[in-house]
């Protein structure tokens, strides 16, 4: 059956107005993305450069620090350190088990090279000298292996060796702020593209840093709450 001239009008005027709602939409995320874009830099070049010179710097000294104590306790078997403060908070319960060289070498040493780059290239960073994309990936690749070994470490001592050490907590405290900035700025770059609400969350780094310190503590208090008790002679 041959439509009329004025279903045709009809039908011509749904197709329009389909078209004009996907139009508006499209201009929508476009306007959204672009106001995305635009915004205030959270993780700007030089700050996160800054963070990765502070943070690389407190990371090596950490790492030198158990380097150090390593040593001295290969030359001195059943010696105590000065961060073995009682049973459950020592550096030395946590080296000498086999997770403390995980990967084949001792986490020290992986740490002592580690920061020493991400310190490098923080300082490049604050320089502003242009890196190149493959170096920007590589930054990112190098912090969240970084990141994803120190949740391996964390997890290990909290769940099965039942020790912290005070040394190794200054690691963890530094790799999330530095993560997290390397993030946002990558993000920021548009090196790394993802849809714009998620965008909006991961170029909160400091929020988002603060929120993990938040879950770390809640961790180990609840793993430990008997010791906690214990040491301070509330049970």
């Amino acid at each position: 059956m041959t439509p009329t001239p004025a279903e045709g009008d009809r039908h011509r005027d749904s197709g329009s107005g389909a078209s004009d709602q996907d139009a508006a939409l499209l201009a929508e995320i476009d306007a959204e993305l672009a106001a995305e874009r635009a915004a205030r830099p959270r993780a700007g070049s030089r700050t996160v450069g800054a963070v990765l010179l502070v943070g690389g710097l407190a990371g090596w000294i950490a790492a030198l620090a158990l380097f150090m104590d390593k040593i001295f306790l290969l030359e001195n078997p059943g010696a105590s350190l000065g961060c073995d403060i009682n049973p459950f908070i020592s550096c030395g319960t946590v080296m000498m088990t086999w997770q403390a060289s995980a990967l084949g070498i001792p986490n020290m040493a992986i740490g002592l090279g580690g920061f020493a780059i991400m310190g490098a290239i923080g300082a490049l960073m604050l320089s502003g000298a242009a890196l190149p994309r493959w170096f920007r990936w590589a930054r990112l690749g190098g912090m969240t292996f970084a990141f994803a070994f120190v949740h391996f470490l964390a997890v290990s001592a909290i769940f099965v060796i039942r020790a912290l050490c005070p040394w190794c907590m200054v690691v963890w405290t530094v790799t999330a702020p530095m993560f997290f900035a390397t993030l946002a700025h990558t993000v920021e770059s548009g090196d790394l593209r993802v849809p714009a609400p998620l965008a909006a969350v991961l170029r909160r780094w400091v929020l988002l840093t603060i929120a993990w310190y938040v879950l770390v503590v809640l961790v180990i208090a609840v793993a430990f709450w008997n010791q906690w008790l214990a040491t301070f002679g509330i049970a």
